[in-house]
């Protein structure tokens, strides 16, 4: 095989993973809300944020591998840094009307579980993920 086709079939092969990926990140952090799905959970986090971070790496995976994850549209919302997590440039714009309810006192991680496009839950930090979240999104998909 002549050195110019090894590099189309390498860059073709690079492409295809970089499609792969791309498909998989959509699906996690869908931009586009599913009329199929009743309930939606909406992230909001930082990635300079601790406690995000280790909600990401512990009960993020556990949550999208649970029976309740396929049952709901999951929407991220995620900055740079905690200072610009209010910013409209990382709000997709149908997710804004929402930002609006996040209390003085609130930080992140936080979550917002809505049904019928009404924010049926609402909390903040990982113990409020066990204690409120994570209960709501279970008693709206009974």
């Amino acid at each position: 095989m002549s050195a110019r086709r090894a590099v189309v079939r390498t860059s073709i092969a690079a492409a295809s993973v970089a499609a792969a990926i791309g498909v998989t990140a959509g699906y996690w952090a869908s931009s586009d809300p599913s009329a199929a799905h009743d309930v939606v959970l909406v992230y909001v986090g930082a990635d300079d944020c601790g406690p995000c971070r280790a909600w990401q790496r512990a009960d993020a995976p556990a949550f999208r591998s649970s029976p309740e994850f396929v049952r709901v549209a999951y929407r991220e919302v995620k900055s740079p840094s905690v200072l610009d997590v209010m910013h409209d440039a990382y709000w997709p714009e149908d997710l804004r009307r929402y930002r609006e309810h996040i209390g003085r006192g609130a930080g992140v991680p936080l979550w917002f579980v809505i049904a019928d496009d009404e924010i049926a839950g609402q909390g903040f930090g990982i113990s409020q993920w066990q204690g409120s979240v994570l209960p709501k999104i279970r008693s709206l998909l009974r």
